[in-house]
């Protein structure tokens, strides 16, 4: 006779109580089981292994029974509860649970058996909705979570964490500008974790690329992997010496535009397990701005770097030698155009190669527009669009601002206003109300860092674009810079630029 035994703890159960599987199967010992087969999962998961390998013994008939300590450690779900038991009677396999005296050969065994399941599966739902109130009065009260690397969390909210951390022996391998004043920043002894979060966002600011300001973190404050081996005796890399730090590219871009950096709280960045798009992200606007370590100008200057990054494939590759790469697209199919040498003019060889944009997919025939847009005519016909584009900016400048308010924002304030109107106190209503005033405040934060943005733009062109000769000072590095900051995209066909559209 072949009587299997099922055991389960969860990860909580196992770190709290690092006995308490090893008691289970000492039980399933003792009352018959000559097989152990044990998980360390929740009960609500119904895809683990050694579960999945009981059921699958119970469809065959290759077992005469099942022992379990309690019936939720086959399950915590009622309707998985329910198929189990029925895959149990239709193959004539008993199933035992010991501390719950359940035996499905007798009707009252499995009348209790349901019971039982049905009052499991409300413990678990009322543990859930505990949690889930539990996290919204941590949102209604603006408790930090989770802090990043640079932060700590000090009577529930985040502080710069000033305490000391790191000592380096020698000064930095490569200079680093400080972001405010472009001057070489004066290396201490000893870091702390806030400034060691400062210097790795002017690294980034910097060299305008994650790879590379990982690894100037990476020399300067000596930050290597070693091999160590697992379980099995096998050698792996990936482990860090402890209490170090260490990003990864996309771990350090999550850390770029995590929210706590520009003085915000945010929840939710995740929900089953999936990570949210940051337009989804439950933000609390200005928590602790006294503590940010990024402006709303640097936040959107980070964003901005990381989108062309992700439109270039990297900044600092090929696509980005010539000012204008990774900003010119074709107007016909509207994907990017690639940038292309010509023959060497021989009549002039003082003017060296020929350099053109040239559509990407009429390389796999995809699109008709063959001809090419040289780089020095593509280029001019930017300087004009922002030396035109500063005039008219000087000239609404002179003009008062129209103080409007757009009319999402008016709707939001109706609907506010109107549920303030309701007299008494009902729980549901305050709710409402909350959820109004939360999104009337992202909505000014949004608009107001739309209005800086805009505003430093502008200063920007009013100050040195007006003047057509300026360009002619500038490196083409400079002109690369100013023209990820103030040119969307520039648009190609028939070997003309068609229109060059601008981000102010």
């Amino acid at each position: 006779m072949r009587i299997i035994g099922y055991a389960r703890v969860s990860s909580r159960e196992q770190a709290e109580n690092s006995h308490a599987l090893e008691q289970q199967i000492e039980r399933l010992k003792a009352a018959g089981a000559t097989e152990i087969l044990s998980d360390v999962e929740s009960g609500t998961n119904n895809d683990r292994i050694a579960f999945n390998q009981v059921i699958d013994l119970v469809k065959s008939r290759a077992v005469d029974g099942v022992i379990v300590t309690r019936l939720d450690r086959l399950t915590r779900s009622l309707p998985t509860l329910r198929v189990v038991v029925n895959q149990f009677q239709h193959t004539s396999v008993n199933l035992c649970a010991l501390d719950d005296n359940i035996n499905l050969s007798t009707a009252a065994g499995k009348f209790h058996l349901n019971i039982l399941g049905s009052l499991a599966e409300m413990e678990v739902d009322r543990l859930s909705e505990r949690v889930r109130h539990g996290w919204s009065h941590l949102r209604d009260r603006k408790v930090a979570m989770n802090p990043p690397f640079g932060y700590t969390k000090v009577d529930d909210r985040h502080k710069l964490d000033h305490s000391p951390f790191l000592s380096l022996l020698m000064c930095p391998v490569e200079p680093l500008l400080d972001r405010n004043t472009q001057r070489p920043i004066d290396h201490p002894v000893e870091y702390s974790k806030a400034m060691i979060a400062d210097c790795l966002i002017n690294s980034f600011l910097q060299y305008r690329t994650l790879r590379r300001a990982l690894r100037w973190m990476n020399e300067t404050y000596g930050i290597q992997t070693f091999a160590h081996n697992n379980a099995n005796g096998k050698p792996r890399g990936g482990r860090l010496a402890q209490q170090m730090f260490r990003f990864s590219p996309s771990g350090f871009k999550e850390w770029l535009i995590n929210p706590v950096l520009q003085g915000h709280t945010c929840y939710l960045r995740k929900r089953n397990g999936q990570r949210l798009k940051p337009e989804n992200w439950d933000i609390r606007h200005n928590t602790h701005p006294e503590q940010a370590l990024v402006t709303t100008v640097e936040a959107q200057q980070i964003e901005a770097i990381l989108s062309h990054n992700r439109q270039v494939r990297g900044y600092g590759s090929t696509a980005l030698k010539y000012p204008l790469s990774g900003l010119v697209f074709c107007g016909e199919c509207r994907s990017a155009c690639y940038s292309t040498c010509g023959r060497k003019n021989y009549k002039h060889p003082e003017r060296g190669f020929n350099y053109y944009f040239q559509c990407k997919n009429w390389r796999v025939r995809s699109c008709t527009q063959k001809t090419t847009v040289r780089m020095e005519v593509a280029e001019q016909a930017v300087i004009e669009a922002l030396t035109q584009r500063s005039e008219t900016i000087s000239q609404i400048a002179q003009l008062p601002p129209e103080q409007q308010e757009p009319l999402e924002l008016k709707e939001l304030r109706q609907q506010l206003k109107q549920l303030e109107s309701i007299p008494g106190h009902n729980p549901v209503i305050e709710g409402a109300k909350r959820e109004l005033r939360q999104q009337i405040d992202a909505y000014q934060y949004q608009l107001k860092q739309d209005d800086t943005a805009k505003s430093a733009n502008r200063d920007l062109l009013l100050q040195v674009f007006g003047d057509r000769s300026y360009w002619k000072t500038l490196l083409d590095s400079e002109k690369r810079e100013i023209y990820r900051a103030l040119v969307d995209r520039v648009i190609m066909r028939d070997g003309q630029v068609e229109q060059v559209q601008l981000k102010v």
